[in-house]
């Protein structure tokens, strides 16, 4: 399943045509065209918060890495925690973080 759940303004969409639309609608159709498994988003104040996942091919413009296996192209963001293995360009991560 490519994603699990997201929530945007605290309402939860579950359906994965619901999710994709929402994403579209909001600015983040570039999360959509992603190659994606068993994703938990979060949308906060127009920003992606990402819970739990996978990410294996694809580019990640901005946003919150919270969790999860990364192999696409990380552009820009704070990646907190999870494994990189992908082309980290730009952003913020701890060093010991990457592989």
């Amino acid at each position: 399943m490519r994603f699990k759940k997201l929530v945007v303004d605290g309402k939860a969409a579950v359906p994965q045509h619901m999710i994709e639309q929402a994403l579209t609608e909001r600015g983040f159709g570039w999360l959509v065209d992603c190659e994606i498994e068993d994703a938990d988003v979060e949308v906060i104040r127009n920003t992606i918060v990402w819970r739990s996942g996978n990410l294996y091919t694809g580019s990640w413009r901005y946003g919150i890495w919270k969790s999860g296996d990364f192999h696409g192209r990380w552009e820009n963001g704070i990646f907190e925690s999870g494994r990189m293995l992908g082309d980290f360009v730009s952003g913020i991560m701890d060093p010991g973080l990457a592989e």
